[in-house]
């Protein structure tokens, strides 16, 4: 008998584009939009949703017409085979978004969305550490920066993170400056974006930045794939490092083995959206534990349903491997119009309230 028969099962694919609020620049490219597509499951009375980010996956952006075809090949394959398994179509993907829309809209719609994981976290009980968010573009005016991070420190953000690159570099320095005589417990993160030529530029930057005694540690001072390079900045900087666009695109478990036996940085940043989703973000976790580097999870800028699921993926792990780091999950709030959700940022943390209940009919229309 086949085990399917009597259940009704749809797939159904919608695209949105998300405005931001303002253009947000970093060191290597500037945001004013973004399309972002969004899986929609749906069995007999439950359904599932799952989205699909491409914005920092390099390939899919230089080809999204060829990301399109490839997200509906998948939706077919998935009315046909009905499993609702990420692992029964791992061979099919190519593009680590897909792989994580996928998987989310498979959890959710087992769990029932928004639930993709229960937890203290969607019972409201407890939050994340998140860091605040300041974008190259807000150090144009000295003035303007400084009451823009004196705000989010009176919103109870303790860490921050900036964006950096050689042309604001007086500019953050001296901000930052003024930023530790007022507010010594403050502790900054900087991301490079790899905006630094070569191993002696980043490492005068790291070492002039570590003079100020605030910073916790810098994302990526030069471009990936130097390997040799990164090893000795890893080596030699007076900051700890952190590896982000480093790790986009390794989703063989050997391949990330070798890069961080070689390189050995000190912390490693993950975006499940380009990290190859949930099972490939822990399988970096898992090996850099091993190794003794530490970790925290990012968005990709994601909408909240993306933000939802990256949340309640990283409180479950958090819990499970022991980590109480601070991470990156605010970027929802770029939006002009997001989807109104029980997510809520407080003094620091996302938490989920659930007496607050989504609003996304528009994402539901005409899916049967």
């Amino acid at each position: 008998m086949n085990p399917n028969r009597g259940i009704e099962f749809n797939l159904f694919l919608k695209k949105r584009t998300f405005f931001f609020k303002n253009k947000i620049f970093n060191s290597n490219r500037i945001f004013q939009n973004n399309n972002i597509w969004f899986i929609i499951l749906k069995k007999n009375d439950q359904i599932g949703i799952g989205e699909c980010n491409p914005i920092l996956d390099k390939y899919a952006l230089k080809n999204i017409r060829k990301f399109e075809i490839e997200l509906k090949n998948l939706s077919k394959k998935v009315l046909f085979l009905k499993k609702t398994k990420a692992y029964y179509y791992h061979k099919y993907i190519s593009y680590p978004s897909i792989l994580f829309g996928l998987e989310q809209a498979f959890i959710s719609l087992e769990n029932k969305f928004p639930i993709l994981y229960n937890s203290e976290f969607t019972c409201g009980k407890k939050g994340i550490a998140i860091n605040g968010l300041m974008w190259l573009n807000s150090f144009n005016n000295k003035k303007y920066a400084i009451k823009e991070l004196e705000s989010k420190i009176i919103k109870g953000f303790s860490f921050i993170k900036m964006k950096i690159n050689t042309d604001s570099f007086k500019n953050q320095y001296l901000l930052l400056k003024e930023i530790k005589k007022k507010y010594p417990f403050i502790k900054v993160r900087i991301d490079a974006n790899g905006c630094f030529e070569n191993i002696q530029k980043a490492l005068y930057y790291l070492n002039q930045f570590s003079d100020l005694d605030i910073i916790d540690l810098m994302e990526q001072p030069i471009s990936s794939g130097n390997w040799k390079c990164m090893s000795k900045i890893c080596e030699k900087s007076e900051l700890p490092i952190a590896l982000d666009e480093e790790l986009a695109n390794i989703n063989i478990l050997k391949e990330k083995q070798k890069l961080l036996d070689i390189i050995k940085p000190q912390y490693i940043t993950l975006k499940p959206s380009v990290n190859g989703g949930y099972h490939g973000s822990e399988e970096w976790i898992i090996e850099a534990i091993k190794r003794k580097i530490k970790w925290y999870i990012s968005s990709s800028l994601e909408s909240n349903i993306g933000i939802n699921a990256i949340a309640q993926w990283t409180f479950i792990m958090q819990n499970k491997y022991k980590n109480w780091n601070t991470h990156g999950l605010n970027t929802g709030i770029l939006y002009v119009k997001n989807w109104i959700s029980p997510l809520e940022i407080k003094k620091g943390f996302i938490w989920y309230n659930p007496f607050i209940k989504w609003r996304i009919k528009t994402l539901l229309n005409k899916c049967g």
